[in-house]
């Protein structure tokens, strides 16, 4: 038999304080496990950025970007995940036992591009690429982060029993929650920076 729960959602820490700046050195980009095209369950959508140069760029980037769930200010890329999950069981002479658990793990994540038909100067598309690219970076790590301790939360609902499971799952997901965001803390000095061409190289 199978007892199924609506799926529990989660907003991934928002890329928040990521408000480009312009030191003439680009920093390097860490790189990801793996991009989000590679992690299942993950919506990309995008939004259209237009500008020729790096200044007009923030100004596209802050007018069209989403907002932060909780702060309500514009961030470059944001995040979300939900985990939907349902049990199988048998009863045997009144008794019922947990005998296998089903995750299903759903995200989106939203990112900036550049607009149809736009174009920049080479420098200035070198250091927009490198920064869209950090951006989807930080979304990949946040996401597989999550995507990656879905047995924590099997394991949490193994080991509940057929009235309580979806408390456990419920607990299993906030305590996955808080653990992301512990490791994603948003840190200004970490966040990825749209920066200008360095005009003395």
């Amino acid at each position: 038999m199978l007892f199924a729960t609506p799926p529990l959602s989660m907003d991934a820490p928002p890329t928040r304080y990521e408000v480009p700046q312009a030191p003439t050195r680009p920093q390097s980009v860490p790189a990801s496990p793996r991009k989000l095209s590679e992690i299942p369950g993950v919506t990309v959508s995008h939004y259209d950025v237009v500008g020729t140069d790096i200044p007009k760029l923030h100004i596209g980037l802050e007018k069209n970007g989403p907002h932060d769930a909780q702060t309500d200010k514009v961030t470059p890329a944001t995040s979300n995940w939900s985990i939907g999950s349902a049990v199988k069981y048998t009863k045997t002479g009144g008794q019922c036992t947990l005998t296998g658990a089903t995750l299903k793990f759903t995200a989106t994540a939203v990112l900036p591009r550049l607009a149809p038909g736009q174009k920049l100067p080479s420098s200035v598309l070198a250091y927009w690429n490198a920064y869209v690219a950090a951006l989807e970076d930080r979304q990949a790590a946040q996401l597989a982060f999550v995507h990656d301790r879905l047995g924590e939360v099997r394991g949490a609902i193994l080991h509940s029993t057929c009235g309580n499971w979806q408390k456990a799952a419920s607990a299993a997901i906030q305590r996955l929650s808080e653990e992301q965001a512990q490791v994603f803390k948003p840190d200004p000095k970490t966040q990825p920076k749209l920066l200008e061409p360095d005009k003395d190289g």
